[in-house]
């Protein structure tokens, strides 16, 4: 796929399509209760069309919130805030649905007053304005962007309104005219709001421009097809006919909660099914070191023995190593050497390496001496690689890939390294909150991906493991 299509396709999740598609519809069905208002000159609580938009529009608006929520908290591809604090996210998306139902009363206030006062324009510009904050963006041409999306459907429905009770007139083209303009602005805004993000990937001006005219005319085309659609309604008389119904009423007025619930139960079941079915292969298999101990007696090697009898004699339970699952801290390092012989890195250094791959770090007695003299100074020099400093943060970005490029210089390093985060993820589920798993995944995509990916580059002899363990990071 070219880089051109890869931005066409960047928001093609559903789930994310959908949520874009509440907030769309409360926004325009909100400007349609205003058509309403305008054209009767009054706020008719017996008008059923008025009733319909402001019900459309509050119930699109609170599944907006949900399913937002829902994104935010499933999608795999992000860390965010949500994932941290939940009840953060919740009230601030509440506190939003506030502020869009009090725009909502100031909107149709300041529509029914634009007869009398020309203040009432001032006061539909605030309105909106608050409305359109119950979309999450910090920057103002995506909010722009939206806004004009929003309006343009908004534009729609009143149009299908208005040719409904007036029929056709020169006002209809009035209609068509503000769609052009706010279809021209909505990609307009988008493309000043993406612009800097995609030139990174090697468009030039021209190739963003030419995208964003295409979403244009393709924006046009669908627009086309929805005014001449409601010009045949208007014609056919088919309004009337399905208006005239008690049945074919109540449908419509419960149409807009029964899209809503069933969407976000769909939406719901779905991601929360993906997550609690997900499954990964299990690399936690070594729960007995003397069985493990002859599995290494095959690779015949002095130090490899010596690294085993030292790790385990040494990262005990007696010594006050343990993991957070209860069992001798010794086991992660023999599930690591052992996933390396079972995908076909066996070689005596990086065995050796993979047993002793912690002791630098978390055994006080150890000492460079000490790895020198069980293994060989190759052996110490990767171990050392892999040792965190205790005076660096690794939770910076820059470190954390400073790091991991130091360890990429050294086959040994990288296969215990890539191991080593294999088995810490295939164990997450003993004594960690859902709150850090999801960190520790995300921490993983973040950065193991891309450094198996130059591993591959760099080291194509162990493409077999490297790709397993690639499969593995992008499943979790």
């Amino acid at each position: 796929m070219d880089k051109s299509s890869n931005i066409r396709h960047k928001s093609t999740k559903i789930m994310l399509i959908v949520y874009r598609l509440f907030l769309k519809l409360s926004l325009a069905c909100l400007i349609l209760a205003g058509f309403v208002v305008y054209d009767i000159q009054s706020i008719d609580l017996q008008n059923s069309i008025f009733i319909f938009a402001i019900t459309s529009s509050l119930i699109f608006a609170l599944s907006y919130i949900l399913t937002y929520y829902l994104y935010k908290l499933y999608n795999k591809n992000k860390f965010e805030t949500v994932k941290k604090d939940p009840l953060k996210t919740q009230i601030m998306l509440m506190s939003r649905f506030v502020i869009f139902v009090v725009g909502m009363g100031v909107f149709l206030g300041g529509v029914s007053l634009t007869f009398t006062h020309w203040w009432g324009w001032l006061l539909v510009a605030f309105s909106l304005v608050l409305c359109e904050m119950l979309f999450s963006n910090r920057r103002l041409t995506s909010h722009l962007s939206t806004f004009c999306e929003n309006l343009t459907a908004g534009v729609a429905f009143g149009y299908i309104y208005y040719s409904t009770m007036h029929g056709f007139d020169i006002y209809i083209l009035a209609f068509w005219g503000i769609s052009l303009v706010l279809l021209f602005l909505q990609e307009l805004f988008y493309h000043l709001t993406n612009v800097s993000k995609h030139s990174k990937e090697d468009l030039n001006i021209k190739e963003l421009i030419n995208i964003r005219v295409q979403y244009f005319i393709r924006n046009v085309l669908i627009y086309t097809i929805i005014y001449i659609f409601a010009d045949m309604m208007a014609l056919l008389g088919l309004y009337d006919i399905i208006t005239g119904s008690s049945v074919a009423t109540i449908f419509f007025q419960l149409l807009p909660l029964i899209i809503s619930i069933i969407t976000v139960v769909i939406l719901f079941y779905t991601t929360f099914h993906k997550e609690s079915t997900l499954k990964t292969p299990n690399y936690n298999t070594v729960s007995n070191e003397n069985d493990f101990k002859l599995k290494l007696q095959m690779l015949n090697s002095e130090k490899v023995n010596n690294a085993y009898d030292y790790v385990v004699t040494t990262m005990n339970k007696k010594n006050g190593y343990i993991r957070k699952s209860g069992e001798d801290y010794y086991y992660h390092c023999l599930n690591t050497a052992n996933i390396l012989l079972e995908n076909g890195v066996s070689n005596e250094s990086a065995i050796s390496t993979a047993l002793l791959h912690d002791c630098l770090e978390d055994v006080k007695e150890c000492t460079p001496e000490i790895i020198k003299s069980l293994t060989s100074d190759g052996v110490f020099n990767s171990v050392k690689l892999l040792t965190k400093s205790t005076d660096v943060d690794y939770q910076k970005d820059d470190n954390m890939l400073i790091y991991l490029d130091n360890i990429l210089s050294d086959r040994d390093a990288t296969m215990v390294k890539i191991a080593d985060r294999m088995h810490n993820m295939s164990t997450l589920s003993a004594g960690f909150t859902e709150i850090k798993k999801s960190e520790k995944r995300e921490e993983s995509k973040k950065y193991f991906i891309p450094f198996i990916k130059k591993a591959i580059d760099k080291y194509p002899s162990d493409k077999l493991f490297l790709d397993t363990a690639l499969n593995f990071f992008e499943l979790i």
